[in-house]
């Protein structure tokens, strides 16, 4: 009876064993360290967030009482409204005008988003998540947080930093 409760621990060993995944393996060419090249890059586009982030607060300054959000943009609430916080996974309406800040009108119109998809860049759906339903609210996004260094053509530029109008809708 021994003998046979041995040879079926080894079995169940083995047979456990076996259905172990291993882990990956990773390429010997993969390594966590950047090249010249890539530290070079992170230098200048920190720089460009730099020098983007000076020239918002100068215009946020000189167009009164906006307060900086910890992710980068500027806001200001002109009217609290009454509704629901804006949560993630809320749809949402929300009618917007984006104007680049030298006031040029770029878009305008009447959105509907599920916060949390991705439906929009990022500084909006950020800008939103701090509204209730009813609130009307100005953003100045920096580029980093719009449309990025691509852009979306040909409405918006690379490197072009937005203000953004936006009422939530009850």
């Amino acid at each position: 009876m021994k003998r046979v409760s041995c040879i079926a621990f080894v079995f169940l060993s083995l047979s456990f064993a076996a259905c172990k995944k291993s882990l990956p393996q990773l390429p010997a060419n993969k390594g966590v360290e950047t090249d010249s090249t890539s530290r070079t890059l992170l230098k200048i586009n920190n720089a460009l967030i730099v020098k983007e982030d000076s020239a918002i607060r100068k215009f946020a300054e000189s167009n009164g009482s906006f307060q900086k959000n910890g992710l980068g943009f500027w806001y200001k609430v002109f009217k609290a409204g009454t509704g629901q916080a804006i949560t993630d996974s809320l749809t949402c309406n929300y009618e917007f005008r984006i104007e680049n800040l030298d006031g040029r009108l770029l878009q305008k119109g009447i959105n509907r988003i599920v916060i949390g998809k991705k439906q929009t860049i990022v500084g909006i759906e950020e800008g939103l998540k701090m509204m209730h339903k009813g609130d009307s609210a100005v953003f100045v996004i920096p580029w980093y947080l719009g449309y990025g260094i691509n852009g979306a053509e040909p409405l918006f530029k690379p490197y072009e930093s937005l203000l953004c109008r936006i009422k939530v809708k009850n």
